[in-house]
């Protein structure tokens, strides 16, 4: 496979929380021309674009065992809050205790345990993708809003604008469904204005 694509693996939120972050995607589309985001299908990453030689078929090999020691689990939404200077996310890290959401960390570390030893050591975006708890770069579970393409000082009035319409999506939902995505663009260049994206494969894990 050459480096033409990149790949990533995605949390799929259910029905409500996708509609709630697709309509937010386009009303800002419409109102302050901000698309990059909605350029995306509307997901909480697990592990970010990769570059990596193997084939779509080795991947879905590699992930396979990684979801079928799963189960479904709750997912929080902890509400809209700015991420960094140009972002705005639905943070979906935290239980209502304000503790960590486990099952997300542990989902991610097993997806990281299977894809790891195939991502190019040249990969472009690995480097500064989040993971775990802690360290350098640790993970922050979300799903995006904004990204990329706000202007750092309209983040305020852009927060507070999504913020008047109440809550993006519903205050939970059980994660049941996965998604490896292959990704095609100018990735030496601004990706998120040509980007493109197809589904290669889907799990959807069951209660024990």
């Amino acid at each position: 496979m050459t480096s033409e694509y990149r790949y990533g693996v995605y949390l799929r939120p259910d029905f409500a929380m996708s509609r709630a972050q697709s309509e937010i995607h386009r009303v800002l589309r419409a109102q302050y021309n901000l698309a990059v985001a909605g350029r995306f299908m509307p997901h909480a990453t697990l592990k970010g674009f990769f570059r990596t030689d193997a084939t779509p078929e080795t991947l879905v090999e590699r992930l396979g065992p990684a979801f079928a020691d799963s189960r479904p689990f709750m997912v929080y939404n902890n509400g809209v809050r700015s991420f960094g200077p140009r972002s705005i996310i639905v943070a979906i890290r935290n239980r209502p205790d304000g503790s960590p959401n486990m099952p997300i960390y542990d989902l991610q570390e097993r997806i990281w345990r299977a894809i790891g030893p195939v991502i190019h050591p040249d990969c472009d975006f690995t480097p500064v993708d989040g993971r775990g708890l802690e360290g350098s770069n640790p993970f922050h579970p979300h799903l995006t809003l904004v990204m990329r393409d706000m202007r750092r000082e309209l983040q305020e009035e852009v927060l507070a604008f999504i913020r008047d319409g109440g809550p993006v999506g519903p205050p939970q939902f059980v994660s049941t469904t996965y998604h490896l995505y292959r990704f095609a663009a100018d990735w030496s260049g601004k990706w998120w204005q040509n980007l493109t994206w197809e589904l290669i494969q889907s799990w959807r894990v069951a209660a024990a």
